[in-house]
């Protein structure tokens, strides 16, 4: 009976030695590498036209586009239109101008009929992206870092 004991209390002792020893901390040193940045010579804010952006609404799939915001003119091809809902029309264009860059553009049509936009400019292989952002009631382009995007 005394060995029983000895050898449960041996086994209980290493079960918690290799659990201890197995919860510690692994430091992660991942370093993401620099991207060159593909609008580098665009400025980090301009603004966009709401109604350039909102002909998009009624534009077709496999249409080609052109349109300017500002001093940057951005040609595509629009390769997707998706209605997740009745009110909400989604638009991928892929870009001609700037290689690989694929325009994403959501129109929600309120219960009003106003209409919000949002979007992004993203390409995997680049470091920036431009951003759709909204600031009373006007619309601009916006450069990000594009290391706090998901591309997939």
């Amino acid at each position: 009976m005394k060995n029983l004991y000895v050898a449960g209390l041996i086994v209980v002792c290493s079960f918690i030695g290799v659990t201890t020893k197995a919860q510690s901390p692994v430091a992660v040193k991942q370093q993401l590498p620099d991207k060159p940045l593909q609008f580098s010579s665009l400025p980090d804010k301009f603004e966009c036209n709401f109604s350039t952006l909102d002909r998009l609404s009624t534009s077709r799939a496999t249409e080609k586009i052109s349109f300017q915001f500002g001093k940057v003119v951005f040609d595509g091809d629009i390769t997707e239109r998706v209605q997740a809902s009745p009110t909400v029309t989604s638009i991928n264009i892929r870009s001609t101008n700037f290689p690989g860059a694929l325009f994403n553009l959501c129109i929600q049509v309120q219960p009003d009929n106003s209409k919000i936009l949002s979007g992004r400019i993203i390409n995997p292989k680049s470091g920036d992206v431009l951003v759709l952002v909204r600031e009373n009631d006007r619309y601009y382009l916006q450069k990000q870092p594009q290391k706090f995007f998901m591309t997939e």
